[in-house]
């Protein structure tokens, strides 16, 4: 799982996460990995709004949830890179 972790998530960088998700992919079957790769986004502040978004587009959201930290599961399958 190949994590992007920011102090407030926004948008833009769940497409960049997609772009570098993408470049792994391209890098692994290249040198013949065939393991599937999954995507998270982790931030200590994430709105309802980004939060969604990530998840839409198939990664998992970790975040703080008072001495913890929450992990949300994308809305469907997750995305496999």
């Amino acid at each position: 799982m190949a994590v992007e972790v920011k102090a407030k998530l926004q948008k833009g960088d769940v497409d960049n996460h997609i772009r570098r998700m993408e470049k792994l992919r391209r890098y692994a079957d290249l040198h013949g990995d065939a393991r599937e790769y999954f995507g998270a986004m982790a931030a200590t502040v994430v709105n309802e709004g980004e939060r969604e978004y990530a998840l839409e587009r198939g990664f998992y959201v970790i975040e703080p949830s008072g001495e913890d930290v929450k992990v949300s599961e994308p809305d469907s399958a997750p995305c496999v890179w």
